[in-house]
């Protein structure tokens, strides 16, 4: 059965019923006390959160184009911040959020927001969320394109606009980046322009369906500057006119493309475009690290002020917008939840930190989000941090099966759980490894399904100490070379029985043909050779398995 005949969901029922725009002039006749299921959605579009398991506290979630924030903008935050006695936190969109409002004091600091300049609109439920891209946009040394004035242009389509707020099928993430080579990884979001260049023209190819567990696909479309705006909005076009409005957890723009393919969503484009579309060129895209200090086209430097996780205190960010105004330094926010100055003469500030910040993307947690196990902030800072740094290596951390902590883009990759087969029920992680993510080439893969919170540092260690005794610099490149030629059974038995034994056996892998995986009967033969002594493994149709469990039962078993 095609999905255009299921039955449209709850949501799109009450699109149908009342334009999300058509929602504004009731807001200030609500009864905040009391909200429904039906108004909370509403007021999703205008940037208000309220969730029924926490009924009682309101986030206000800020639209920040292209991260970027003016000292006279945070200054309105910060009189907000404490008027409301708030918690202001750096999302992984470049924007911020406020927690700690109730119902008598959300609509006046929404509407001083509002008067203020600033806008909370269309950033949660099925919107364009906030454009994203380098923090350092058109200043670092090997930028190509600044993207700020078309990320402007893209906003312009649809904020604001009532054909645009709260019609889409599903949330709408959307990236673009003019630099080669970027802190951050952009294959997550619904639509990507990834820097590229076609018969001497540089230009952007355009990547289509990532989310939170896939990357983005290539389109084989390159777009010149002139025309990314009408190329976005000739997606956006055919997303909205033929995007899947049945299940509610398969409307993104990955599932369409799933279902139709991306020839045809392709064809959807040109009908809506002014041009012939070109195919794709070639793609300018590098991995790079993120610095305390970097140095900008015109001999200026930035720093990268790192956040706790996104959590930054007021005291904190007043003391930095201080220092910002009487400096005249400009301000932005990364995906990677840290601040950044812009504008110094001299590589040093007064709270400048002596290393590089390590490379994590932790989400909300249970102290801002109700859909979170526990506090992923809290249990973040307890892992093995300056190692990481040191490594270079990516973590995303997330507190559920939404994975806002992007777990699946990453070298390593968390997300929080409970359980109770190693004893009484306890916090626990799954574990992620492998993710190919710089250039879209795949995510992180689940290797074991449980892991509790007092032996996860010692089995980020395990992994830590075989990536070093590897001949690889970067984790990404040990990924592709190592661990993604092994089937993930086969990894979680041998990270397992390494851990067990503490031998400090390397991974080795040696191909007859490098372009195909181990057989199971060859990865037996490296667990036969380098952990003989345990004998964990059968000949069944799952040989690991069994070893598996009887291994994660004897490292974890009844502790607490």
């Amino acid at each position: 059965m095609a999905e255009a005949t299921f039955k449209p969901n709850k949501i799109e029922r009450l699109k149908a019923a009342r334009k999300p725009y058509d929602f504004l002039p009731l807001i200030e006749q609500l009864d905040w006390h009391h909200l429904s299921e039906d108004e909370r959605f509403y007021l999703k579009n205008f940037g208000i959160y309220n969730h029924k398991l926490s009924p009682e506290t309101f986030m206000l979630r800020i639209r920040l184009t292209a991260g970027r924030i003016s000292p006279p903008q945070l200054k309105s935050i910060l009189e907000l911040v404490e008027a409301y006695h708030l918690k202001p936190i750096i999302t992984m969109r470049a924007q911020m959020e406020l927690h700690g409002l109730n119902a008598d004091s959300v609509l006046e600091a929404w509407q001083k927001l509002e008067h203020s300049g600033l806008t909370c609109w269309q950033t949660l439920t099925d919107n364009f969320r906030n454009i994203v891209t380098d923090p350092l946009d058109g200043l670092d040394t090997k930028n190509r394109i600044e993207t700020y004035p078309l990320i402007q242009e893209m906003e312009s389509i649809f904020l604001k606009n009532p054909h645009y707020t709260g019609t889409l099928p599903r949330k709408f993430n959307t990236a673009i980046c003019g630099t080669p080579e970027s802190t951050h990884s952009f294959f997550s979001n619904d639509l990507y322009l990834a820097l590229a260049e076609k018969e001497g023209q540089i230009g952007f190819n355009l990547y289509l369906g990532g989310k939170n567990s896939e990357v983005a696909k290539d389109a084989d479309i390159f777009v010149e500057k002139e025309y990314a705006a009408a190329l976005f909005e000739s997606v956006t076009k055919s997303y909205l006119k033929y995007g899947l409005r049945g299940t509610r957890s398969k409307t993104r723009l990955f599932h369409l493309l799933q279902s139709i393919g991306m020839k045809t969503f392709r064809e959807h484009i040109q009908s809506f475009y002014p041009k012939v579309l070109q195919s794709a060129g070639t793609l300018l895209v590098h991995k790079s690290s993120t610095r305390e200090f970097t140095r900008l086209q015109n001999g200026e430097y930035a720093f990268c002020c790192r956040s706790r996780f996104g959590e930054i205190s007021p005291d904190a960010l007043t003391t930095l917008y201080t220092y910002a105004a009487s400096n005249q330094l400009s301000i932005r926010l990364g995906v990677d939840q840290n601040l950044y100055l812009l504008g110094l003469k001299k590589p040093e500030t007064p709270f400048a930190r002596q290393s590089d910040p390590p490379q994590l993307s932790v989400c909300a947690g249970s102290r801002y989000c109700p859909l979170s196990l526990f506090d992923m902030k809290e249990e973040a800072e307890t892992l093995p941090l300056d190692r990481l740094a040191k490594l270079g290596v990516r973590l995303g951390y997330s507190g559920c099966l939404k994975g806002c902590g992007k777990h699946q883009h990453a070298d390593i990759g968390l997300i929080g759980l409970r359980t109770a087969i190693y004893g009484p029920t306890q916090k626990s992680v799954r574990l992620f490894l492998g993710g190919q993510y710089s250039e879209g080439k795949t995510t992180a893969r689940l290797i074991l399904m449980a892991i509790p919170l007092h032996g996860l540092n010692d089995m980020i260690g395990t992994i830590l100490d075989t990536f070093e005794q590897s001949r690889y610099d970067d984790f990404e490149t040990f990924s592709r070379e190592i661990l993604n030629r092994f089937s993930t059974d086969f990894l979680a038995l041998w990270f397992l029985a390494k851990h067990y034994t503490g031998k400090t056996v390397p991974l080795n892998t040696t191909y007859s043909n490098p372009d195909r995986l181990h057989t199971t009967e060859e990865e037996r033969d490296i667990l036969e050779s380098d952990f003989s002594e345990l004998q964990l493994w059968s000949d069944e149709g799952m040989p690991f398995h069994k070893g598996i469990q009887m291994l994660s039962q004897r490292l974890w078993g009844e502790k607490v």
